[in-house]
């Protein structure tokens, strides 16, 4: 059987939109390796740690995609969320269209070794890597290089950029948190004029979000302590906090009005008591530990909310440097509950409207509420 057959073809829209994803997607749905300047990081004196081994791996574009009614035959059983693997054309148009395929589909292993031109050995290490990935309910940089770590996986730096999508909207966000750490450190406690404190505070904001910290953030260097390594690893740190705090103020007032509707939502036809109550009972599971994961993250968020203040208030720079060390340890347990957050915002978006009041589809409404329920599921994280 020729299964690299499996790998699907760009029809005509999805080839306009793999080269619209590269640009508007959001950095928790796509993991673009096909962006980052692989030739330019070899010429370059950095070590350079390839994200795969695999070279058309390694140049891939890597998404979160729940399956669409004609995708769910490619999976033995029901799958909410898959991780979809394409391969472009062409890396330099992506215009062009590509080929994918989903992590774990049938015929997965097969069809990515007669792709790929290699056996399950050689493949090995990508096989891992493409298994973590699939288990994680986002792509959030901060989450997989955490897990990656966890698991013994050390890529560079460069591929856990902020997409640019998410670099504008969060870049506003960004320079009202960190101004009152700016000034502390560009002004040793003085206060600069308004222009000119708004430049530095833009420039610095600015290189914060970059994927590696540089000269401009010298003066906060000077203000945490930090050297080298610590350095780069305490500023990944601090984006890290700063994008997931911005994803809960976009998030947070729209999944109360999802539970609300998903509450509220009525059935139009006919069903037994045993399906009113099963129905009814996983509707309250799902308010209730909505409430708990957002509950816990905020009090993650508070941990970084008091480093910060004691910093600019108090003068603490140890305090804050020890919080922003230790901060990727939350990285998991915070990129998990805000993935699965996200994720039943964005699809109870796509699948109702906001005035919608009534179901028709009663066993399609439950799936959906068990999968919701199934991905709030509590977990149990192991720390390093």
């Amino acid at each position: 059987m020729n299964y690299s057959s499996f790998l699907n073809k760009s029809r005509s829209s999805g080839v306009r939109s793999l080269a619209a994803l590269a640009k508007t997607a959001s950095t928790s749905r796509v993991l673009n390796l096909n962006a980052v300047d692989h030739a330019a990081l070899r010429a370059s004196d950095k070590l350079h740690t390839p994200f795969f081994q695999d070279t058309r791996l390694n140049h891939s574009i890597i998404t979160k995609h729940r399956p669409r009614p004609d995708e769910v035959e490619f999976f033995d059983t029901s799958v909410a969320v898959a991780t979809k693997i394409i391969f472009p054309l062409d890396g330099a148009d992506l215009r062009l269209g590509g080929r994918s395929i989903f992590v774990n589909q049938i015929g997965y292993l097969n069809a990515m070794q007669e792709f790929l031109g290699k056996d399950t050995i050689e493949l090995d290490q990508d096989l891992q890597i493409l298994d973590l990935l699939d288990h994680l309910p986002s792509l959030d940089p901060f989450l997989v290089k955490e897990e990656l770590k966890r698991n013994s996986y050390f890529p560079s730096d460069d591929y856990f950029a902020i997409t640019p999508y998410d670099a504008m909207r969060l870049e506003k966000f960004a320079y009202g948190e960190i101004r009152s750490l700016v000034t502390l450190a560009v002004s040793g406690g003085q206060t600069y004029g308004a222009s000119a404190s708004t430049e530095l505070v833009k420039k610095m904001s600015n290189a914060i979000l970059a994927t590696n910290a540089d000269h401009r953030l010298a003066p906060l260097q000077a203000t945490l302590g930090l050297e080298g390594e610590q350095f780069q690893r305490g500023i990944f740190s601090w984006k890290g906090f700063l994008y997931y705090k911005w994803q809960l103020a976009e998030t947070q007032s729209e999944m109360t009005r999802v539970t609300k509707q998903m509450l509220q939502m009525k059935i139009r036809s006919r069903i037994d008591a045993a399906t009113q109550k099963r129905i009814t009972d996983v509707k309250v599971v799902i308010r209730d530990r909505v409430h708990e994961s957002l509950k816990r993250v905020r009090q993650i968020m508070s941990l970084y909310d008091e480093g910060l203040a004691g910093l600019t208030k108090d003068g603490n720079a140890g305090e804050f440097r020890n919080f922003l060390l230790e901060a990727p340890n939350l990285f998991i347990e915070l990129g998990h509950a805000m993935g699965v957050i996200s994720h039943i915002v964005s699809y109870w978006q796509h699948q109702f409207k906001p005035t919608q009041t009534e179901i028709v589809n009663v066993e399609e409404f439950l799936d959906l509420l068990k999968e919701f329920e199934l991905g709030l599921a509590p977990r149990d994280y192991e720390w390093e």
